[in-house]
């Protein structure tokens, strides 16, 4: 084993929705520096949690660099974007002689008159380096990529799961493999094969996705290939990498993962007609909630995720929800700051006439006008409970419980995704004791409140990540692409 081992550790991380009004300014993005990333990661089940526990098993030194990561929105300014790089790049300049750099990105960022943030960052990290010092990356699993990365990165590990409860086991794996490829007894041969096609996102815990994670796994167990990963790809994205892939790994040997690249591709494109997404409208989402007959289930509000850029403000499904006047019901989230203000203005007990949501855009519906019982407010700090990111600090800032016409809702200042019943517990909430639970997000919800819910419900309505995406406008992603175009063709003769 080689010991003494020197790694900077960091990343930018950002999903762009180029649907989104407007670009990513730099105040979006939480940035931590140095030692924040250790104190903030050590122990936590994130990709850079992984990456720290795994190199001190190998007793290497870690220099922590920068760190930035924004919720999902439009693209970053060129400018915005190199603040972050250049501060990178410097850091990385500032702590040579390294061994090795790891870094913690996504797959899906875009910056103007930049495009791939993932193959820039790293095209100029090999300026910077040369090859002799190793670059491992980490990758969401709604990457869109492009495969010029393979000539930057020496491995890329991607998250096999959706949702992403392996993040840890990642950044373990992009520490671990630095001693075999520094002593030489791993020469990785990447490829990565794109897919002739849009896909919304999928959960691999069920269905065709389940699948595919299942024969990438299995592919694995050849002691020849490193890692094997079907990217879903993000969708909500305009560019000409927009789309699914399959990233193979293999030990010198550029035929096996390529063929093995293929072998997945072929598998999905073969069920391809599988994949669509089964959504209902708001009305006939919550009609067949309340046929069930186990308790409680959910009902998917997946346009307005603020994980894929959404405001999450939207009302479509709420209001249908306050018309269908159900009972024991719950909602999360809503954002409105301006509708938090107001509740901690009257105070706990009070009965306050609001306009909520719908203030972002036309998108996602008009505001709710309703008189709402103030039932409890708090700071909106907690830890993340479920496998994904479990123990990682939460800010949503100021929160209420407002309750209208029988349905509970958490109404948050800052955008959130529910990926736990964290945010509901800190109002006093138990989801088990529920009917129907309303929820802003599409699948990371599922590990959080796996052994919970008993049937779900995805309702679609306009938003930036309605399920429908003829909604959306495409003029960069290569055409013919399925299921817009449908003599689209991939060609299996030679895949």
């Amino acid at each position: 084993m080689i010991v003494g081992l020197k790694i900077a550790v960091g990343g930018i991380e950002h999903e762009t929705n180029t649907f989104c009004a407007g670009e990513t300014p730099l105040s979006d993005f939480q940035v931590e520096r140095g030692h924040e990333i250790i104190d903030n990661h050590w122990g936590v089940r994130t990709y850079l949690g992984g990456m720290l526990d795994a190199a001190a098993s190998l007793n290497a030194t870690v220099v922590p660099m920068i760190f930035a990561a924004a919720e999902p929105a439009g693209p970053m300014s060129e400018s915005s974007y190199l603040v972050f790089v250049d501060e990178l790049l410097a850091s990385i300049a500032k702590s040579l002689p390294l061994d090795a750099i790891a870094l913690y990105l996504h797959g899906a960022g875009l910056a103007t008159k930049v495009g791939n943030m993932e193959v820039d960052i790293c095209r100029r990290i090999r300026q910077l380096v040369g090859y002799d010092v190793k670059l491992v990356v980490t990758l969401d699993l709604h990457g869109n990529l492009n495969p010029q990365l393979s000539n930057f990165v020496d491995v890329a590990f991607c998250v096999h799961n959706h949702p992403h409860t392996d993040a840890y086991e990642r950044g373990q794996d992009a520490i671990n493999i630095l001693p075999r490829l520094l002593n030489g007894s791993v020469k990785p041969k990447t490829h990565i094969e794109k897919l002739p096609l849009l896909m919304v996102t999928a959960t691999t815990m069920s269905g065709w996705a389940a699948d595919v994670w299942a024969l990438c796994r299995s592919i694995e167990e050849d002691p020849d290939i490193i890692t094997c990963t079907f990217l879903h790809g993000f969708p909500w994205a305009d560019s000409v990498d927009t789309g699914p892939s399959v990233l193979v790994v293999a030990n010198e040997d550029a035929d096996k993962a390529k063929d093995a690249a293929k072998r997945v591709a072929r598998f999905v494109w073969n069920a391809r007609e599988e994949i669509r997404p089964k959504a209902l409208s708001p009305e006939e989402a919550i009609k067949a909630a309340v046929k069930s007959e186990d308790w409680p289930v959910v009902l998917v509000d997946g346009a307005d995720c603020s994980g894929a850029g959404c405001p999450a403000d939207g009302t479509y499904l709420l209001r249908a929800m306050l018309e269908a006047k159900l009972g024991d019901t719950c909602f999360a989230v809503i954002c409105d700051p301006a509708v938090v203000v107001q509740a901690h203005q009257a105070g706990v007990g009070t009965t306050i006439a609001v306009a909520l949501g719908g203030k972002s855009d036309k998108l996602h519906g008009a505001p709710i006008t309703a008189t709402a019982y103030v039932k409890s407010l708090t700071d909106g700090r907690f830890l993340i409970q479920q496998p994904m990111g479990r123990g990682a600090r939460v800010s949503v800032g100021k929160t209420a419980r407002l309750q209208i016409d029988g349905i509970d809702i958490v109404v948050v200042s800052n955008r959130y995704q529910p990926l736990d019943p964290e945010i509901f517990l800190s109002h006093g909430i138990d989801v088990s004791r529920c009917r129907i639970i309303g929820l802003k997000s599409l699948n990371h919800w599922r590990a959080g409140f796996q052994g919970i819910v008993k049937h779900d419900f995805l309702a679609d309505s306009p938003g930036l990540m309605s399920q429908d995406l003829t909604r959306f406008s495409y003029n960069f992603v290569p055409r013919p692409v399925w299921p817009f175009d449908r003599e689209t063709i991939y060609d299996l003769a030679q895949s």
